[in-house]
């Protein structure tokens, strides 16, 4: 439908009015302290060995921020947009042993007494933590040959371009004499901008190049990417380290090939020869399905950056972790102690678990990487159906309730590894690292519900309940680190609140939200198309629709896309940005320039 028209005179104001750099709030991880790691790394058992080997962590999503920002812009966010492993992937749930790791890779196993309230049949909460024997005093990453692969798109254009250079640019500074760079672009199609170059003697031409891109075209994804592999699988052979495609995109294609089978197809193929894939979700637009999916597979995972203190977040901590990786084709084997069965795991895609008739569950992870932050895969155990109407079968201590024993090939010369490990029945007070788990894993059930709850059932008010519990659930436990976790429910429970009618104020952060919903036009100067008794509707899915007084307001007049922040709306089809101030079931609405004045006045409906 057509946007709105600014009265003769006053178009090229409207575009004249500068932009705020972005149209939602950002809330960026704070790396962790001292005193959070001395924490995670205490136990109440003298004999816990606490070295200095490096963490490891499952592939896939490395991160949530794409829903935290999401949380504190514009909305409670879709629970599509949620995952277990991104979530726990932000922390370091490195489980302590009473053994030193001596291989290059291990599990270890912990159990505590599960207490999720929306999982009430479950009895026992389990980890099973990823450890290594690489020492991260000596450990160095190898050379490092990078095959940037960028979506220079329309919707490209601006901040997303701007953050993928600022990328670039911090991976050039940390490159060494050894390492080498491409950079492929695709819009329309996909070419190659700078071949594969090494950074020694050419710093300047690298940062020159990058500072080139520009936006334009469709989003070819399937062209890009088979490229970026084309370049890497040519230039591998004759380079001695890791080389690895990057992926920096904002959305899902649309040309060519869009589905994720084809892509997964893509990265498990040239995982198999040695090329990895990272992709870097970029800006507060950015689709994560078909990266997730992607991801997810061999030689895969996914960062999220949507400012510039994301970028440094993620490249300054992580860049030498992130294309390492230790160990490829894990099957990861559970069995649960007579009486009991598994009844959730959590850590990894549901498409990746396979349950035999003997209750026994194994969970297959295409990689395992060096990190920042130790992984591992987490399991609950309910009662058999047997016992239904009889206590928990009983475990003495030091018996086991849960065995776990894992096959793997090394990423490298693919020769065979396996290791075991044991849960046993909860006998002290558990592991700061378990404790965050659990945690972790009542958040990303509250959140998903409480998600669900307000966008596919329409129950705000059940929405508050879940986030008003699992808020005071978060107080109480008094764990290190998760300051994020209480300001991603802090910021849902508000807006649950508001909506429910708990809340008579947003918090500043939040009062933008006040202007959902439909307002009566009560005067407007400055545009052709706006008059008194028209109506305006805005919606939580970020579209603003227009009703005509003219047109009976049966339907919708126009509609078009919205973005927002505390001061401005962005019309994006109109090519607006337009200052409000929404107070009580009053708002104005203004663009003002040095050539003329546009206002709308508006008054609450509903």
């Amino acid at each position: 439908m057509k946007s709105l028209s600014l009265a003769s005179g006053l178009a090229l104001a409207a575009l004249a009015l500068p932009l705020s750099p972005a149209f939602a709030q950002t809330s960026t991880p704070p790396p962790p302290d001292d005193k959070d790691q001395q924490a995670n790394d205490s136990y109440d058992l003298d004999s816990v060995i606490v070295t200095g080997t490096m963490r490891v962590r499952q592939g896939g999503a490395q991160d949530i921020k794409h829903f935290r920002n999401a949380a504190a812009g514009t909305g409670l966010p879709l629970p599509e947009g949620l995952t277990v492993e991104g979530l726990m992937g932000e922390h370091d749930l490195t489980l302590p042993s009473s053994t030193a790791c001596r291989q290059l890779f291990c599990i270890v196993a912990e159990s505590m007494p599960a207490a999720l309230p929306l999982r009430a049949d479950d009895r026992l909460f389990v980890g099973v933590g990823f450890a290594s024997n690489l020492d991260a005093r000596e450990w160095k990453r190898e050379p490092l040959n990078l095959v940037a692969v960028v979506d220079q798109s329309g919707s490209m254009d601006g901040e997303p371009l701007d953050l993928v250079r600022q990328s670039l640019l911090k991976i050039l500074g940390q490159m060494r004499a050894g390492d080498r760079m491409s950079i492929i672009l695709y819009g329309d199609d996909a070419h190659v901008v700078l071949k594969p170059t090494n950074f020694a003697g050419n710093r300047d031409r690298i940062a020159a190049a990058i500072r080139a891109i520009s936006s334009q075209g469709s989003t070819d994804m399937e062209s890009g990417l088979r490229l970026g592999y084309d370049t890497a699988l040519g230039d591998a052979p004759g380079f001695k380290g890791n080389t690895r495609v990057m992926l920096f995109t904002d959305e899902q294609p649309n040309v060519g090939a869009t589905d994720a089978e084809s892509f997964i197809g893509m990265a498990e193929a040239a995982s198999h020869k040695g090329i990895g894939l990272t992709t870097i979700g970029v800006g507060v637009q950015f689709d994560a399905g078909l990266a997730t999916q992607v991801s997810s597979t061999r030689g895969g995972n996914l960062f999220f950056i949507s400012d510039a203190a994301e970028v440094a977040s993620v490249f300054d901590k992580q860049l030498d972790t992130m294309g390492s990786e230790v160990a490829h084709d894990l099957a990861l084997t559970l069995r649960p102690a007579p009486g009991y069965k598994i009844s959730g795991v959590f850590g990894v895609p549901a498409d990746v678990m396979e349950e035999s008739a003997e209750g026994t569950i194994t969970v297959r992870v295409p990689t395992v990487f060096l990190s920042t932050n130790g992984g591992g895969i987490f399991a609950t155990l309910a009662k058999t159906a047997d016992r239904k109407d009889l206590p928990a079968a009983p475990i003495a201590p030091g018996t086991p309730v849960l065995d776990a024993s894992v096959t793997w090939n090394d990423a490298k010369t693919n020769a065979p590894g396996a290791d075991h490990a044991a849960a046993m029945a909860p006998s002290a007070k558990p592991s700061v690292a378990l404790q965050s788990a659990h945690l972790l894993v009542d958040e990303f059930l509250a959140v998903r519900d409480a998600s669900v709850a307000y966008h596919k059932d329409e129950n705000p008010k059940a929405a508050f309940a879940l986030l008003d519990g699992l808020a005071g659930r978060i107080q109480a436990a008094s764990l290190p680190g998760m300051s994020d976790e209480t300001k991603l429910v802090g910021n849902m429970r508000a807006q649950a609140a508001f909506y429910s009618g708990y809340g008579g104020e947003l918090p500043k952060a939040m009062r933008h939200l006040a202007v959902v919903g439909r307002w009566q036009v009560t005067g407007a100067t400055g545009f052709e198309d706006i008059h008194r008794g028209d109506q305006m509707e805005f919606t939580k899915d970020m579209e603003m629709l227009t009703y005509r007084k003219a047109s009976g307001f049966d339907s919708a007049d126009e509609t078009e896309d919205y973005e927002i922040n505390e001061n401005q709306v962005h019309l994006i089809d109109s090519r607006l940005v337009m200052r409000y101030s929404a107070k009580g079931d009053r708002m104005q609405m203004s663009l003002n320039d040095n050539d003329g004045r546009a206002h709308i006045w508006l008054r609450r409906m509903d």
